[in-house]
């Protein structure tokens, strides 16, 4: 019997390969990145004329309706017919610098009520603005 221990065969990995592949990877990422131009994406960005940036101001007139047909311009306590109104708009558009009217109306008032003063608000070049009240 033969209890001799045999040498074992040293293994060995071949990396010859490995080195041509990494080589190629080295050759291909250098190449790719010679041709990336870092001013590929050009923004044209604006610029300001000043640095201190103030919002529009947007100016309103508020008209409420109440339930007997009153018009309430801008909380005065004084109410006014639907005659009144026009005079009254034009009179303010004088001294105020509003684009817009925010109406508020009683649910009792009919819809020809609103077409009313939507046509007095567009008479004075004046956007349209529906409020509600919350409900309670």
């Amino acid at each position: 019997m033969n209890f001799r221990k045999r040498e074992r065969e040293a293994s060995e990995v071949e990396t010859g390969a490995l080195a041509d592949i990494l080589f190629f990877l080295l050759m291909f990422f250098l190449m790719i990145s010679t041709l990336a131009s870092p001013d590929a994406i050009r923004l044209l960005l604006p610029k300001a004329d000043s640095t201190k940036v103030t919002p529009p101001v947007v100016e309103s007139i508020r008209v409420s309706v109440d339930a007997n047909n009153n018009f309430f311009i801008d909380g005065s306590d004084q109410p006014y017919v639907l005659d009144q109104v026009d005079a009254q708009l034009k009179e303010i558009l004088k001294t105020k610098k509003a684009n817009s009217l925010i109406i508020s109306i009683d649910k009792s008032r009919s819809v020809q009520d609103l077409t009313d003063v939507y046509d007095l608000a567009a008479k004075n070049n004046l956007s349209m603005v529906m409020a509600a009240e919350k409900k309670k």
